[in-house]
């Protein structure tokens, strides 16, 4: 089976374009990469910010922005604008807050993308390129919230083999934006859940390592005993799944390290594509360095348990990992309910 490719995606998405909403409307890269989404056909993108600001980026960039839907708050009428802070008003979280108070909130570009997706009027949001993800995830939790079968939300990134190192296929590391420190328990529903967001956008067969500093028992430590619960807990939850650990990253990824640390004679030894990282620490960290020393793209993270397709997106983006990431979002809004964990 030829390894899918972001190309295929961003195909399947134009097969059905959605409309996806990008908070950092006034940021080159999201302009750079709502004309893409434009030009190829895989999303309809609106654009949040000034019109103005964006008609002056355009311009240094040698292109037109009247083609760009875009949403300026200050362009909104007066009801438009109270009707969104009723909505805000409205969630539980925010019953305290006086009118005056929600119409400042829902200036901020992440909450005014978020009751946009929430009101219906568009079907993704993708934001976090300008801010941390601690805001992008405040704002999303507020307004969105969680799918109601999800049992712990988690964000994944999606890291792209280079050829040359094995398939050239994908891999999926979890995660990488939620969870600072999952129970095993957790662990074991992100593990699940992974597996369903791998096969949900792969259309493959997802095979889950979870990642240690130790390879079947080669250490001793409460970290690894917390990872070998989670493989338990996985197996018999989710007996139909492909799952191994505890394993180093290098065992889940090469066969000859498999063999010499006593894990050939698994069918999925140096051939896992679904990474479960211990925490956030080593999510975080890992993606980064595979990044920026490996060159391997790293798209994420996706957000996977919201009850509507909403996605983050790291600082450090570019205009094609935008493009991407409005692919996948667009994706997920072609199947309103994906399968959670």
């Amino acid at each position: 089976m030829k390894p899918v490719s972001w190309q295929d995606l961003r195909v399947k998405a134009a097969r059905q374009p959605r409309r996806i909403i990008l908070a950092e409307g006034e940021d080159r890269r999201v302009i750079q990469a709502a004309q893409a989404l434009q030009t190829e056909k895989i999303a309809h993108p609106i654009l949040i910010g000034s019109r103005q600001k964006i008609a002056q980026i355009c311009q240094q960039l040698g292109s037109d922005s009247r083609s760009l839907e875009c949403v300026d708050f200050q362009e909104l009428s007066s009801a438009e604008k109270s009707d969104l802070a009723e909505t805000w008003r409205s969630l539980p979280r925010n019953k305290q807050q006086t009118p005056e108070e929600a119409l400042t909130r829902v200036a901020d570009p992440l909450v005014l993308g978020s009751l946009y997706l929430k009101k219906g009027k568009v079907d993704g949001f993708v934001g976090g390129a300008t801010r941390t993800t601690a805001d992008t995830l405040k704002a999303i939790f507020n307004v969105i919230g969680l799918a109601p079968k999800t049992s712990t939300l988690f964000g994944f990134f999606f890291l792209q083999r280079r050829a040359e190192a094995g398939s050239g296929g994908m891999v999926l590391l979890a995660d990488c934006a939620v969870m600072p420190e999952p129970s095993a328990k957790q662990l074991s529903n992100i593990a699940i859940g992974a597996a369903d967001a791998y096969q949900f956008f792969l259309a493959d067969q997802p095979k889950i390592a979870f990642l240690s500093f130790s390879t079947l028992g080669s250490a001793s430590h409460p970290m690894v005993d917390k990872v070998r619960e989670a493989v338990a807990m996985t197996r018999e939850k989710a007996p139909n799944l492909a799952v191994e650990g505890e394993w180093q990253a290098d065992t889940a990824l090469d066969s000859f390290t498999a063999g010499i640390k006593g894990a050939g004679n698994s069918p999925m030894a140096g051939q896992a594509n679904v990474l479960i990282v211990p925490d956030l620490n080593c999510g975080n960290i890992a993606y980064k360095l595979v990044q920026r020393i490996g060159q391997v793209r790293a798209v994420g993270p996706v957000l996977w348990g919201t009850a509507q397709p909403a996605n983050d997106l790291s600082r450090g983006c570019s205009a094609d990992d935008i493009v991407d990431m409005a692919a996948l979002t667009a994706l997920q809004a072609q199947k309103s309910q994906p399968v959670l964990s």
